[in-house]
């Protein structure tokens, strides 16, 4: 049972927004409350008008204003009270108006605290203006008060999400959720800033119920996924939850709770392609579909490099829309108007002193128009642990942005003992160290190692919390975590350069992460960091007999393992060949049977190896039943011409007849829950597969058309009792009015 915690007096720091979000802020409010889209002037050519309009506004039931409208907006730095001498300009600026005939309507929005005998004396000092017939004032009250009623309006400006107490306009759940979320940012969405990506990835969310977010590290994908998921929670009053695979989704997924929202950071692998991982995806999407359906809504993110490794697993068929939910975030495509917006809050926000500010400020310009420009080099450079030792000249900063891996690594060396130990300890946990901390072994003999003591571990994480690392609520535990996955690239990057710290690495990490981080040889796998040398071959094989999954080794054998390798891990276990016999369907996903085809590549596949998976694949396709040896070349390749003919005179005279028995087994075991197109989904792609494969027999393909019409007879009948509701579409993805060309310099303030 959720509580209310709401309070009666929200507030938000609207004085750190700046001058130009303050203003975008204001547009998004005005067109919110008008209901049409007002228009937007630029700073200096605005004839001293920041928005306006022309038309019919009833701000109530009894009033009602027609003829020009101009908005004015103004902005404080500091929340102080509004003065009457405090609009000196804007009232000249009114007069001019006026008398063009461009304000009959005056709009004054501040965030200034606007108290009732200012209100009074504004407007009346407006009134008196000729040509000006109502004059409002809004202020910092009325501001705080429309983002507190509409949760539309806070989707479309995520910002405010970091800008105030969430108790006090979310219910006990949603805050419970909102504050895990916005745990793993450490607050950084009060620095965000809406782009043509977020606005696109909100569209695909509510037309499609999934949005895949791609795009190179550190181009912000997470950030825009943490504002997608807390509008979820406050706009659709989604449960949301962060997961990490395929199987958490099955656990986790109520069909009858048809409000969820998943979130997958890195869906396919956080530094590099996990093929395990997607063929975990293949098997849950038909799951998926089934609950977007009922209104569920999913997001997926991927590095743009990890996802083009994935997409020649990925059965994009059983998921069409992995193709047409993507959002691509190309950070070369981003206006130079959200480049400098980026930077500008990371600089104004961030930790930097006055004087770093005031130094850096000339050369901003040039570093949001750099090619390599990165929302998480903007937050580094908003970082005094990240900026030690950079002298603040324009050669300098522009190196800083060109050069990020190569500036991050020297920062991570150059901390000091307790620093390295405590990202070392993260780094051996594959980047989730549990709190409270309980070291293993390995762990404890890298406090030896790096010269530190646990308290002194502890104190280096709490001192570099918000910046290299983050301390998260995730599913009731408590976490540190990189505070990106860029910071984990550097840190392999010393792993890696470092002989004696990669022995140790190698040595003391746990053999689950290193399965998913290193390779043994160079497979050319985009994003690996450390690779085990050949002298390193024995004692990496050693470590492998420590893992508890027989999947998590021939996983790696498949795919993170050069041809040297394998050649050597074959002569080395003797129990390999009873592992690889454990295959399952579909053929095509079983990591087993994907080794053979590489064993077989290579000249390495033992014949016995080989006709043990004939017979137990021949069981596979005549019960389950799996047509892929005759629809996929690698699986066909493991028989020979006269097993294959065998196995297809058995489905010929054993199987085809018998589909029918199939179909009902079917129908009987669909429950209200499961989507009938999807539960015949892979008995139809079976027989799609034999009318091909037996077009030349008129008696099996009669067989197999009654089949096809029986399945689709089932289905017809399935659906008719189903109803599925709708999702929910009071999103439209529409932007703040934030990115549009400007005059006058973003950065004008960034200093104060």
């Amino acid at each position: 049972m959720s509580m209310n915690v709401q309070a009666t007096d929200p507030d938000f720091e609207l004085q750190s927004l700046g001058w130009k979000v303050f203003q975008d802020l204001c547009s998004t409010i005005v067109s919110e409350v008008l209901g049409q889209t007002a228009q937007v002037f630029l700073p200096s050519r605005d004839g001293g008008r920041d928005g306006a309009f022309r038309g019919v506004w009833s701000p109530t039931q009894r009033e009602s204003l027609t003829g020009t409208f101009t908005v004015q907006c103004k902005f404080s730095r500091d929340g102080s009270p509004l003065t009457l001498a405090a609009l000196t300009d804007e009232l000249e600026k009114a007069k001019r108006l006026a008398a063009q005939g461009l304000a009959s309507n005056y709009i004054l929005i501040t965030n200034h605290r606007l108290s009732g005998r200012t209100d009074e004396a504004v407007e009346a000092a407006f009134a008196a203006i000729p040509g000006i017939n109502a004059v409002l004032a809004f202020g910092r009250e009325w501001i705080t008060q429309k983002i507190r009623e509409s949760a539309r309006l806070r989707m479309l400006v995520p910002r405010v999400y970091g800008l105030g107490d969430l108790s006090q306009i979310l219910d006990g759940r949603a805050y419970d959720q909102a504050t895990e979320i916005l745990s793993s940012l450490g607050y950084d969405l009060a620095k965000f800033v809406i782009t043509a990506a977020h606005s696109r990835s909100a569209q695909a969310l509510v037309k499609h119920g999934f949005v895949l977010l791609l795009g190179e590290p550190a181009a912000g994908k997470s950030t825009i996924a943490a504002s997608l998921a807390l509008g979820a929670i406050d706009l659709w009053d989604s449960s949301t939850l962060k997961i990490r695979s395929a199987d958490e989704f099955v656990e986790h997924w109520n069909p009858h709770e048809p409000k969820q929202f998943f979130w997958v950071d890195d869906a396919f692998g956080p530094t590099q392609y996990q093929r395990e991982l997607v063929q975990d995806w293949n098997r849950t999407f038909p799951y998926m579909l089934a609950a977007i359906r009922k209104g569920t809504r999913i997001l997926f993110t991927s590095r743009d490099y990890i996802y083009r490794a994935a997409k020649r697993d990925l059965k994009v068929g059983a998921f069409p829309l992995v193709d047409e939910s993507q959002v691509v975030i190309n950070v070369q495509d981003l206006s130079l108007d959200e480049r400098e917006q980026i930077l500008y809050n990371h600089i104004r926000l961030g930790h930097q002193p006055h004087q770093f500010r005031a130094a850096v400020k000339p050369f901003l310009p040039a570093v949001a128009q750099r090619r390599r420009f990165l929302p998480e080099i903007a937050r580094r450079l908003g970082d005094p642990l990240f900026t030690q030792g950079l002298s603040v000249d324009r050669d300098s900063v522009i190196k800083f942005v060109d050069e990020p891996l190569r500036f991050l690594v020297e920062v991570v060396a150059n901390l000091d003992g307790p620093s390295r130990t405590a990202l070392a300890l993260v780094f051996m946990r594959g980047g989730t160290l549990e709190s409270p901390i309980t070291l293993t072994d390995g762990e404890t003999k890298a406090l030896g190692f790096f010269g530190a003591t646990l308290q002194e571990a502890k104190e280096a994480l709490n001192a570099l919390n918000g910046s290299f690392v983050v301390f998260v609520k995730s599913g009731g535990k408590n976490i540190w975590m990189f505070k990106h996955p860029t910071i984990s690239d550097a840190y392999a990057s010393l792993v890696a350069d470092d002989p004696e710290l990669l022995d140790f690495y190698l040595a003391w990490t746990r053999i689950e992460k290193l399965t998913r981080e290193v390779t043994c040889g160079d497979v050319s796998l985009e994003g690996v960091r450390v690779i085990v040398p050949e002298s390193r071959y024995q004692q990496f094989a050693l470590r492998l007999r420590e893992l508890q999954h027989a999947k998590d080794l021939i996983s790696f054998l498949v795919s993170r393992c050069g041809d040297d390798f394998l050649r050597f891990y074959m002569d080395f276990d003797d129990k390999l060949g009873e592992l690889v016999s454990r295959i399952g369907s579909p053929l095509s996903l079983s990591r087993p049977v994907a080794l053979l085809e590489r064993l077989q590549d290579l000249g390495l596949l033992p014949e016995a190896w080989r006709l043990r998976f004939v017979e137990t694949a021949t069981e596979i396709a005549l019960e389950t039943p799996d047509s892929d040896v005759f629809a996929v070349d690698e699986v066909r390749n493991l028989f020979r011409p006269d097993e294959l003919r065998r196995l297809r005179d058995q489905v010929r005279s054993e199987l085809i007849p018998n589909l029918d028995s199939f179909v009902e087994g079917l129908r009987e075991t669909c429950d209200e829950d499961d989507d009938p197109d999807e539960w015949f989904g892979s008995l139809r792609d079976v027989v799609d597969v034999l009318e091909k494969e037996f077009a030349d027999d008129a008696t099996s393909l009669t067989l197999l058309e009654r089949v096809d019409n029986s399945i689709s007879y089932s289905v017809a009948a399935l659906n008719e009792e189903r109803w599925r509701p709708e999702p929910d579409d009071d999103y439209d993805g529409r932007s703040s009015g934030g990115s549009r060309p400007t005059t006058r310099s973003v950065f004008d303030d960034v200093d104060d």
